[in-house]
């Protein structure tokens, strides 16, 4: 929790410092919070988990110290394997679990602070992520150690309102113009960008859009605000579901209005690939 802390305010100056757009303290506590108990619903899922497979006999089914490519390389290929995961638990979410996911996509301002958002994503990175990872044996403690720290930092990294581009390095890894394609409230980038590591899998897969240069896209959605408070964040799921109230809809500036669909647009899921 510390280093999340630490890693959360270091972002936070470097945004302040070179923030592209407007900076907004308000809509970062609730996921400053989220990110800090991060650590802690991580370790109450990886225990349980590992203690399960002790007591029902499941040994690891992948071994990857017999490939013989040390520490860097197996944290290479697990880095890739990882991605891959994460790839399509993303595109996961969207078409299955949106009102869920919709938290993250609401947030006006992106920032570090909003790289995590409402705790039941815990559910399909547990059972997309989590289990398949559980059952490889990586050789050394060191790697899935130096693969969370990795995933960690450009998780943050991408999501942060900086000018900080990685040039032609942008078809291989994200950088935050790239990332930031998929939170646009523009329909023609719906649905694509998905990858947090390597970019080249939304090419691979079909779904990736190169933004050009200086292009730096309106971010939410069109179905309500970003949650205030952690109250709002928890039920913003039962808000899009109709179960609660909704919370006001996102607002444009009058001269933007008209280049964007109505608020009940079938666009605005958000879900339009699926799986």
């Amino acid at each position: 929790m510390l280093a999340t802390a630490f890693v959360l305010a270091l972002c936070t100056v470097v945004e302040r410092l070179a923030s592209r757009g407007t900076f907004r303290w308000g809509e970062r506590w609730p996921g400053v919070l989220f990110g800090l108990l991060n650590p802690v619903f991580a370790i109450l899922i990886a225990i349980p988990l590992k203690l399960l497979w002790a007591k029902v006999g499941v040994a690891p089914v992948v071994h990857l110290s017999p490939l013989g490519l040390g520490v860097v390389g197996t944290t290479l290929l697990t880095l890739l394997a990882t991605d891959f995961l994460m790839y399509w638990e993303h595109r996961f979410e969207h078409r299955f679990m949106w009102p869920v996911h919709a938290v993250h996509h609401s947030v006006e301002h992106l920032s570090a602070a909003n790289s995590f958002s409402h705790p039941a994503q815990f559910v399909p990175m547990f059972a997309i992520i989590s289990v398949p990872l559980s059952l490889v044996d990586f050789g050394s403690v060191a790697v899935p150690a130096l693969v969370s720290t990795t995933v960690f930092f450009l998780q943050l990294f991408i999501h942060s309102p900086v000018k900080l581009g990685l040039g032609p390095l942008r078809h291989i890894f994200v950088d935050p113009p790239f990332h930031r394609i998929h939170h646009s409230l523009e329909e023609r980038h719906f649905d694509r960008n998905f990858s947090i590591l390597f970019s080249f899998w939304d090419r691979v897969f079909g779904t990736q859009v190169m933004p050009a240069k200086d292009q730096w896209p309106e971010v939410g959605i069109h179905e309500a605000r970003s949650p205030r408070s952690v109250a709002e964040l928890l039920t913003f799921p039962l808000r899009l579901w109709g179960v609660l109230p909704p919370l006001a809809a996102a607002t444009s500036e009058p001269d933007e209005t008209s280049a964007l669909p109505e608020p009940d647009a079938a666009a605005n899921r958000h879900s339009a690939l699926g799986v």
